[in-house]
């Protein structure tokens, strides 16, 4: 997905009309308030709101709780938050894909995207990398397709979910490099790298947050960046573009939406509080290390990036064939 993620300016309000929309979101401040995570504890998606849920309490002056609802590629809890009361008491910090890649091939789909959702910010962009178990005996992707090519039909590359970001990014890789490997698909990302780091798989697409310390352990080995950029994270880490594949990309992002009818002086608090809560230092500080680089959108650039990236997975899911099961 692209990195089209701008950092902007609320709009100001009249102070009357800011007085109004603060005694209109009184209320909602005073009950608990959950961040759904649709996918399960230790993965990307997690690791993200869990970083976010200490600043967003700051910001908001209300505790605010994480919880896994997993399932579905990201549908089952994201269709959890569309479907809950839109009063502000839940939200859901969730992956692109659940917006612009489940639609495109789910066999039907629980939700409609924009119609039933409220935009309220993207969170952080995460670019996704190739990784290996060390036993391979590669260290970078010529060495690796090298390896494939003397050794056809003998490799197989895990995946977070099928039909996911990462699953649609390890198709694009076939294609693109003519490389025979087949495709395993995991329930999450966590348990892909699980296998991958016990030796059980040898390939593995998945964003930076969830290899990252295992990268710097030396359990797996890093073999290419799937962005446009390099990541402060792995400066040396050499992109699929620098590689010869300046069409494998795979750069993705997490957001916070709400139900659709959200009243408008709690989406504004929330989207001001998202804003507050991303420039936070030891937010940044904790996304950084993970591999990961915390954002901000207004309501129109989010849905400008909803279009775009729609479009482009749209493209991607036919020319792979797949759909979730």
């Amino acid at each position: 997905m692209r990195r089209r993620v701008l950092l902007g300016a609320l709009p100001a309000l009249p102070l009357g009309q800011a007085r109004a929309q603060d005694a209109a979101a009184t209320g909602w401040l005073a009950r608990p308030i959950r961040a759904i995570v649709p996918y399960p504890p230790g993965g990307p998606n997690d690791i993200i709101a869990r970083l976010y849920a200490p600043a967003l309490t700051a910001a908001l002056g209300q505790t605010v709780l994480v919880e896994n609802r997993a399932g579905g590629s990201g549908v089952v809890g994201t269709d959890a938050v569309l479907k809950s009361p839109p009063d502000g008491s839940l939200f859901g910090i969730v992956d692109g894909g659940s917006l612009v890649i489940a639609p495109h091939t789910q066999p039907s789909m629980p939700y409609r995207v924009p119609e039933d959702v409220t935009l309220l910010s993207v969170v952080a962009t995460v670019p996704e990398a190739l990784v290996a178990h060390p036993g391979l005996g590669v260290t970078s992707l010529p060495a690796l397709l090298e390896l494939a090519r003397r050794r056809p039909g003998t490799l197989n590359i895990g995946t977070a979910g099928a039909a996911g970001i990462s699953h649609l990014t390890a198709h694009r890789f076939r294609a693109q490099t003519g490389i025979q490997a087949e495709i395993v698909p995991y329930r999450g990302a966590a348990p892909a790298v699980t296998d991958l780091v016990a030796g059980q798989i040898q390939l593995l697409f998945a964003d930076l947050p969830v290899i990252l310390p295992h990268i710097k352990a030396r359990a797996i080995t890093a073999l290419a960046l799937a962005a446009r950029q390099h990541s402060p994270s792995l400066p040396e880490l050499r992109t699929t573009g620098e590689e010869g594949y300046p069409q494998l990309l795979a750069e993705n992002w997490y957001c916070a939406v709400a139900p659709r009818g959200l009243p408008a002086p709690i989406a504004a608090q929330l989207s001001a509080a998202l804003r507050t809560a991303s420039a936070d230092a030891t937010l940044r500080q904790g996304l950084s290390t993970q591999g990961a680089e915390a954002a901000w959108t207004s309501p129109q650039d989010f849905a400008a990036l909803v279009r775009a990236d729609s479009a482009t997975w749209r493209e991607a899911v036919a020319a792979a064939g797949v759909k979730a099961e």
